[in-house]
């Protein structure tokens, strides 16, 4: 699903900053806006919907967006806050969060999180990219969350490259996504997303003593271990004991490799379960795809427990995740569907 806004289009009883306010508030949350040009040309917003994220393509004159404790409260209605990553285009910004002040360069990476006070600041020129991830869908913790906003990601690291590609990309074509897939790639957009921030985070808790060789041994460790999990998922006793039994480890040292990735190990077994049992939701072609079918394919043997899980990660039921695949078609006929502009 694709639109486009154009705030030159709302009644000019204000600013340049209030049209773009007003948006903004419609598009996706409440900013507050302020122009550094008022008579500049306004500019345009185009917004594409991928199962439960939003990727917003702004470009505009020099603007600041601001969302303070005003504009969170006149957000409560929302049932969730967003953490948001941008890639910055050829003008950079400069964005302020947690007391922190971070000068974002043209191309690079950065976070911010909605319902904490926060300012954006463009004074060359709006040109972004931007991905709205539900908070309470998304894997890490709020420590580690709080360690990323205002801050720039490791433009060398190799997870921040396929951020970035992935976020460009999607960005021009989420709306062109064909429903099936579009809550597959979503929910793997938000895991790539979730590994960045976690490794981010942990660039500035690992300890000192530990080198470069130890560090590069506990990765490959982890990740064989996402790796396992991953091959593992429809198994219902998967769990941490089997995890350390089949790597020949002890629970407590896994549960210590697992300190620093923002979840814990089961944590990350329960939102791998669900990811893959919203793929096969929206996925018509995944075969069983009743509730408690999906529900028993992947490792879940309680279908009111999952049920329960899944409303609490995606925000609703996985009924009605299936009947819009992945929350991307409304659920009245074809022809009553709202039109949108491409």
């Amino acid at each position: 699903m694709t639109s486009v806004t154009d705030p030159a289009g709302f009644p000019r009883d204000g600013s340049t900053g209030h049209r773009w306010s007003r948006a903004l508030s419609i598009a996706a949350l409440p900013v507050t806006v302020a122009s550094y040009e008022p008579g500049a040309d306004p500019g345009r917003m185009t917004t594409r919907q991928l199962g439960h994220l939003l990727f917003l393509t702004t470009c505009a004159g020099p603007r600041r967006f601001t969302r303070g404790l005003r504009e969170i409260a006149r957000g409560t209605r929302q049932a969730e806050g967003f953490v948001v990553v941008a890639v910055m285009g050829a003008t950079g910004a400069v964005v302020q969060q947690d007391g922190r002040t971070a000068e974002v360069p043209a191309g690079a990476v950065s976070f911010w999180y909605t319902e904490t006070p926060h300012v954006v600041d463009y004074p060359d020129g709006v040109d972004v990219r931007v991905c709205l991830l539900p908070r309470r869908a998304f894997g890490v913790r709020d420590e580690q969350l709080e360690r990323v906003t205002a801050t720039v990601a490791d433009a060398g690291g190799p997870v921040a490259a396929l951020v970035k590609q992935s976020l460009l990309a999607l960005a021009e074509t989420a709306g062109d996504c064909p429903a099936f897939v579009a809550g597959r790639l979503a929910c793997n957009f938000a895991d790539l997303v979730a590994t960045l921030v976690t490794e981010q985070a942990a660039r500035d808790t690992s300890p000192a003593r530990d080198t470069p060789a130890a560090q590069d041994s506990r990765h490959t460790r982890i990740w064989e271990i996402h790796a396992y999990v991953d091959r593992h998922l429809k198994d219902p006793e998967l769990g941490p004991q089997t995890i350390a039994a089949a790597h020949r480890i002890s629970v407590r040292s896994l549960h210590k490799l697992f300190e620093g990735e923002g979840t814990t190990v089961s944590r990350l077994i329960q939102r791998r379960r669900l990811q893959a049992s919203a793929e096969d939701l929206s996925d018509k072609d995944s075969g069983d795809s009743t509730v408690s079918g999906v529900a028993q394919r992947w490792g879940f043997t309680d279908p009111a427990h999952f049920s329960r899980l899944f409303r609490a990660s995606y925000g609703i039921s996985p009924s009605r995740w299936r009947d819009t695949r992945g929350g991307t078609e409304p659920s009245e006929p074809r022809d009553t569907r709202e039109r949108v502009s491409r």
